[in-house]
């Protein structure tokens, strides 16, 4: 399987420092993904999920941040009979930001989707998933971000090699 989305996402978000205080804030998150992935047994891909986030963050008391980071990494995904499927994934990245600082970053995504096919091998593909984001400061390990939240999704996937066993 190849393809790829597109998704957005409005998430609550907190700022944990090395000084134990906290700070609240909101983002605005699209999402371009790129996927490739393999059916190892009936019903299961794994593969390889790519991901480019471009957020706007707004922290209480402050203006809003823009930003572009990249994350890749695995992903596990399983369709039942009917369309409907499970996915999984886990990404991990290096976001550089203007002030010349790094952030390690990672995210764990779990969700569910419906295979919508406009034909034999080509699927619309509407997800609801639920994400938890870190970003890390590799010099200040005390020094933390985190996001909790869904987004809706909206794939577009090519099924090259193999036909679906929930196609009857």
């Amino acid at each position: 399987m190849v393809g790829g989305g597109i998704n957005g996402a409005y998430r609550s978000i907190e700022n944990h420092t090395s000084s134990n205080s906290t700070q609240s804030g909101s983002k605005k998150q699209i999402d371009v993904q790129g996927r490739f992935g393999y059916f190892v047994i009936n019903d299961l891909a794994v593969g390889v999920l790519g991901t480019v986030s471009h957020t706007s963050v707004k922290m209480d008391g402050a203006d809003n941040d823009p930003s572009t980071h990249i994350l890749a990494g695995p992903f596990a995904r399983y369709f039942l009979n009917n369309g409907i499927f499970g996915e999984a994934s886990y990404g991990f990245g290096i976001y550089n930001l203007s002030n010349s600082l790094k952030r390690d970053i990672s995210e764990i995504r779990g969700g569910v989707g419906y295979s919508l096919f406009i034909n034999p091998k080509i699927a619309v593909e509407p997800a609801i998933m639920f994400t938890y984001y870190k970003e890390k400061n590799p010099a200040n390990q005390d020094n933390y971000y985190t996001e909790v939240g869904p987004s809706i999704n909206v794939g577009l996937q090519v099924y090259l090699f193999r036909e679906r066993s929930m196609k009857r």
